[in-house]
């Protein structure tokens, strides 16, 4: 592995064919200024902010499955 990569690295990449049957769209509501501050995140890792909140609800819902347990 690179210790780092380039957009010249994935030139070859293709879309992966199972995104959208791995991934479901949803609209929830939240404000502005919560959106912001995953916006603020984003934007000083380069990551988008949707990215982020999926993660930080992926991590979310894995505690609350561990605390039923």
């Amino acid at each position: 592995m690179k210790a780092e990569y380039t957009a010249e690295d994935f030139k070859d990449a293709i879309d992966n064919p199972y995104y959208f049957k791995l991934n479901r769209e949803v609209l929830i509501p939240i404000r502005h200024e919560i959106y912001n501050v995953f916006c603020d995140i984003g934007k000083q890792n380069g990551v988008e902010p949707e990215i982020i909140m999926n993660r930080c609800l992926t991590s979310y819902a894995k505690k609350l499955i561990e605390h039923d347990d």
